[in-house]
């Protein structure tokens, strides 16, 4: 079942005037299964809602147009849900959606395949109740527990408005080109395996977000050429990072990356740039501007052994690093800069201006060069 509203025929200064047709369709996920008694299974209703109004439905390229639309009350999603190969639609959700605790359940709950100009947002909330899939902080016992949200292969799409809460595993993975996540918190456990935004692919921006979790905060991966992330708020997380990059990992390609105006408090790192030693590739042209760190272990970090041993195998290249205006403190264990590169391709051409970090150890550099900082060599 659907809902329609409509302009109508107008009279202006004696002239009949036709206004153009703004159709807007409302397909609620009530009107196909779904109770908002926090008991039902909200993912056949949000299939069955997709495949049978929204779909059909869609003739604009706008994407407020035809909305799926979750209204307010408390719904129960116990199964995964995939939209694939769709285009010009809103998921819009009002309610707030829980997730139960079940060993058995793994993947991605709202997931975006192969999907072009979808908005997802709020004012509604998830909670993934990721505590009860890591009881005591353990990561080990539910290793296979679900994340939140994906979109994969996915170019001009947007999320928003919307809050994400504990997800059992990471919250928001995009994978596509010019997407675009604002406006929204995710606020989880201190523990890892929470990842906030994990983004990778061409010309995606992340701006006016908050995240407070136990990893990674609004991370880049690989492929990725052009990104911007910018107002970010980070608490107890691992940071605002490039990678990590796995062992093994060929054909690293990482360029264009912008970050400013950032916030990070009581965190394991500010930024870093991790892989293990035995990478290859490319990362450059990175920025990293108008930072403002309290209790930062690690504030500026780049490592090639991040986990994975010391053997120096690796010819992982990372150039044209640029660090500016870093204000705040760090811990005392840790050093305020912290360069760790492989000798078969040191990092070259790592640039700060107007650091001024306390609180922290010497800093530490080992095969790189640049500018910006006594007892760094220049390239």
């Amino acid at each position: 079942m659907l809902s329609i509203i409509s302009t109508a025929t107008v009279l202006l200064l004696g002239l009949t005037q036709v206004q153009e047709a703004l159709a807007f369709i409302e397909c609620s996920v009530l009107n196909y299964g779904a109770v908002a008694d926090n008991k039902t299974d909200l993912g056949p209703a949000l299939t069955r809602a997709w495949e049978e109004c929204v779909i059909p439905q869609v003739t604009t390229t706008v994407a407020t147009d035809v909305l799926l639309y979750v209204p307010a009350g408390d719904y129960l999603l116990a199964s995964t849900v995939t939209f694939d190969h769709a285009a010009n639609w809103n998921l819009h959700i009002a309610g707030d959606i829980f997730l139960p605790f079940n060993p058995s359940l793994t993947g991605t709950m709202l997931t975006f395949e192969n999907c072009e100009n979808i908005l997802l947002n709020g004012p509604g909330a998830i909670y993934g109740n990721g505590y009860r899939y890591r009881p005591g902080g353990d990561l080990s016992l539910y290793p296979s527990r679900p994340r939140l949200i994906r979109f994969q292969n996915c170019n001009n799409c947007e999320i928003t408005a919307v809050t994400l809460y504990d997800a059992p595993m990471f919250h928001v993975t995009v994978i596509g080109n010019n997407n675009e996540a604002h406006d929204m918190s995710i606020i989880a456990s201190h523990i890892g395996e929470t990842d906030g935004f994990d983004m990778s692919g061409n010309n995606n921006y992340v701006h006016d977000v908050t995240v407070e979790n136990g990893d990674e905060c609004v991370t880049v991966k690989t492929p990725t050429n052009g990104f911007v992330a910018e107002r970010i708020t980070c608490r107890y997380t691992a940071g605002c990072n490039i990678g990590s990059f796995g062992s093994g990992t060929a054909g690293v390609d990482v360029q264009n990356v912008y970050y400013s105006d950032v916030t990070i408090s009581n965190s394991d790192a500010g930024v870093m740039i991790k892989s293990y030693p035995n990478c290859a590739g490319t990362v450059k042209n990175i920025t990293y501007t108008g930072f403002t760190l309290s209790a930062a272990a690690y504030p500026i970090y780049i490592s090639a052994f991040w986990e994975g041993g010391t053997t120096d195998t690796g010819t992982l290249e990372v150039s044209n690093v640029l660090f500016e205006n870093f204000q705040g403190t760090g811990t005392p264990t840790r050093p305020a800069v912290l360069l760790d590169c492989n000798k078969a391709t040191p990092c070259k051409d790592i640039s700060f201006s107007d650091i001024s970090l306390s609180n922290t150890k010497a800093n530490s550099f080992t095969n790189a060069c640049g500018s910006g900082l006594s007892d760094l060599s220049g390239c």
